[in-house]
């Protein structure tokens, strides 16, 4: 009895080695094909036809979740015909068959017998196993969702999916189990893709071997699956942004074609051409962007008078551009009614923009009125840097101070005018602070004093030489850097 009892104990241990040796083949076999599929199709075709050829399988199916209708639909098969799947539809609800807890537990499910009330009961099977097409899901559903609901048996439990427990899932508010299961296979964490099933209606007992190499194929088929929907995610991902930057793209192009078109526009803002009166006036202006906040002008005001302007509003681009464009026309319609107090003029413009625009910008402004039978010079100065007057022969500096507040905030300012009597040669330089504070690499500013050192040294040059030279000199010192302001300058002699 011993020898023969050793020998059933091989051939038993044999036929174990055999069967797993089998399975493990198989599961490798179908790996291959799963692997070298090119789609999500291609992959549930290789199952299909893996567990079909190499397993044995009369009919396979693998079957996808719809969650707009709340079901099981087919997806790819073999060995059933065709026109008996096209409008086979397995219900996932509560009462639907065992196969549902496949997709809600993660887990396989064996029928045998197949009861009538099961949806495969109508594809005229006996028994079945299926198996679920799992990804992997990085945090629990409750971290992902941020959810408070400590009341949940899910929260803060070693379990990480709410769909997996019927009394969790708190957070979607589901009336019904039916409900909270429909919340689940929308959610983007829902980790089953859909179903293997495999008809074992005449097929041999499935054997510990046989879930094992099942298991195996369809975790690898899970796996490659997650990688394709990744690829997809990133495509779609990758489209959107195409997307994006072509309509970003068109609407920079747009943007920029209307900038352009608003440079040119405040350009025309700008006099085009200067009083014959004086005997030499030059300016210049760059916008540090396309459209900018300064703003000079040097205009007849009639009898022969003639206002001289600088001004500069707080920030860039285009809100300032606009706000420079009002200040231009109030300035040109209040001059005249003001006489020769440029004080009134700016008191006039300030209670308008405070009451008429609420912009949260200011306007610094350098107003004179230059009457040239009496050789007077009458200016205010609202929160401008201080404007230097030279004496062309000496090289005398007088500067110009602020006597007030700048311009667009508050309803009430305190500038007045001053009056100059000018004997001799006289330089005025207007300026805005685009160029003392023009800076260097070591960050050094211009300054205002290398200006006046500037207007002393090249008193003998034209106004347009002076002007010219100075930027270059600007443009020197900066060794590069870009400059992050506007810069306007109007030069006069008188």
């Amino acid at each position: 009895m011993a020898p023969n009892s050793t020998t059933e104990d091989a051939f038993g241990l044999t036929e174990t080695l055999r069967k797993q040796l089998l399975a493990y083949s198989t599961s490798n076999e179908i790996g291959k094909i799963t692997s070298q599929a090119q789609n999500i199709e291609e992959v549930f075709k290789g199952l299909c036809l893996g567990f079909g050829d190499l397993a044995g399988y009369n009919r396979v199916m693998v079957l996808g979740i719809d969650s707009v209708n709340f079901c099981l639909t087919p997806l790819q098969s073999i060995g059933f015909d065709e026109d008996k799947l096209k409008d086979f539809r397995a219900e996932i609800n509560f009462t639907a068959g065992e196969y549902a807890d496949a997709i809600f537990c993660n887990k396989h499910i064996l029928a045998d017998p197949v009861p009538d009330t099961d949806s495969f009961s109508m594809l005229e099977c006996k028994a079945y196993t299926v198996f679920p097409l799992l990804k992997r899901v990085i945090d629990e559903c409750w971290k992902t969702k941020n959810c408070q609901r400590t009341d949940c048996s899910c929260y803060n439990s070693e379990n990480l999916y709410c769909w997996t427990d019927l009394n969790a899932g708190l957070a979607v508010n589901a009336a019904s189990e039916d409900d909270r299961r429909r919340a689940c296979v929308k959610c983007d964490q829902f980790k089953c893709e859909g179903l293997l099933w495999l008809d074992l209606t005449g097929h041999d007992a499935i054997t510990g071997e046989d879930v094992a190499m099942i298991y195996a194929a369809v975790a690898q088929a899970g796996l490659i699956i997650e990688s394709f929907r990744a690829y997809e995610s990133l495509m779609k991902v990758n489209e959107k942004l195409s997307s994006t930057y072509d309509e970003l793209r068109k609407a920079h192009s747009m943007l920029k074609a209307d900038l352009q078109q608003a440079s040119v526009i405040q350009q025309q803002l700008l006099p085009s051409s200067f009083p014959e009166e004086f005997l030499d006036v030059f300016a210049e202006y760059k916008a540090n962007l396309e459209v900018g906040g300064d703003y000079y002008d040097c205009f007849e005001l009639g009898n022969g008078s003639i206002g001289l302007v600088i001004a500069d509003v707080s920030g860039h681009g285009t809100a300032a551009a606009m706000l420079m464009s009002m200040f231009k026309i109030m300035l040109k319609s209040s001059s005249p009614m003001n006489g020769i107090s440029p004080a009134l003029t700016l008191k006039n413009i300030n209670r308008t923009l405070v009451t008429e625009v609420d912009s949260g910008k200011f306007i610094t402004v350098f107003y004179a009125i230059w009457q040239k039978s009496t050789r007077e010079l009458i200016y205010t100065n609202a929160g401008h840097n201080p404007m230097p007057l030279m004496n062309k022969k000496t090289g005398e500096i007088e500067l110009l101070k602020s006597s007030g507040l700048f311009i667009g905030v508050m309803p009430d300012i305190t500038v007045e005018d001053k009056v100059l009597k000018l004997d001799g040669e006289y330089r005025l330089n207007l300026y805005t602070d685009g160029i003392n504070e023009a800076m260097n690499p070591a960050r050094e500013q211009f300054s205002h004093k290398r200006i006046y050192e500037f207007m002393k040294n090249t008193a003998d040059k034209n106004c347009k030489d002076f002007v010219q030279t100075l930027l270059k000199d600007v443009d020197n010192f900066c060794e590069g850097n870009e400059l992050v302001d506007d810069i306007t300058i109007l030069v006069c002699d008188l």
